[in-house]
C-alpha cells in the first residue's frame, strides 16, 4: 500500500489553485492522509476566511466515509428518518460537495482532498480538477 507524500499532496494543491484560477475563484484547498492528519494546505490570495476549517472538514469527512462528500449530502426527505451530523464541530465532519477520497494504484485509501471557495457544485468541480489524472 502506497502512502500519500508531501510532494503528491502539494501537486495535487497546485492542480486545484490552477484549476480555480481558471474558473476565476479565490478556493481553498487541504491534503490530509490516511489517518485524516493534514498533508498540505492552500489559501489562495482572496479567498474567503470560512473557507479554511470547510476545506479541512470535508477532507476529513470524505477520509472517514472513503467516498466524495457529495455522495453523502443525501435530501430530506419527510417521513424518513435524517442524518444529523451536517457538521459536527468537534468531530470536524461536513456532508457537502468538495470532499474527494485518495486512493493508491491498488484502490486503498491513502488520503482526502477538501475544496471549499464557491458553491458546493463549484467545489465539486475544483476537487475533481485537483485529483484528476
Amino acid at each position: 500500500m502506497s502512502e500519500l507524500t508531501l510532494e503528491h499532496a502539494q501537486r495535487l494543491v497546485a492542480k486545484g489553485c490552477a484549476a480555480a484560477e481558471a474558473a476565476g475563484m479565490k478556493a481553498v484547498f487541504a491534503v490530509l492522509d490516511k489517518g485524516a492528519n493534514l498533508i498540505a494546505f492552500a489559501r489562495m490570495d482572496g479567498a474567503w476566511l470560512a473557507s479554511n476549517e470547510l476545506a479541512i472538514a470535508k477532507a476529513r469527512t470524505s477520509v472517514m466515509f472513503q467516498t466524495p462528500t457529495e455522495a453523502l449530502n443525501a435530501p430530506l426527505e419527510i417521513g424518513k428518518p435524517a442524518l444529523h451530523f451536517d457538521h459536527i464541530h468537534h468531530g470536524g465532519l461536513l456532508l457537502v460537495g468538495g470532499g474527494v477520497p485518495l486512493f493508491d494504484e491498488a484502490g486503498a485509501l491513502i488520503g482526502g482532498l477538501g475544496a471549499s471557495g464557491g458553491m458546493p457544485e463549484q467545489d465539486v468541480t475544483l476537487a475533481r480538477a485537483a485529483v484528476a489524472q
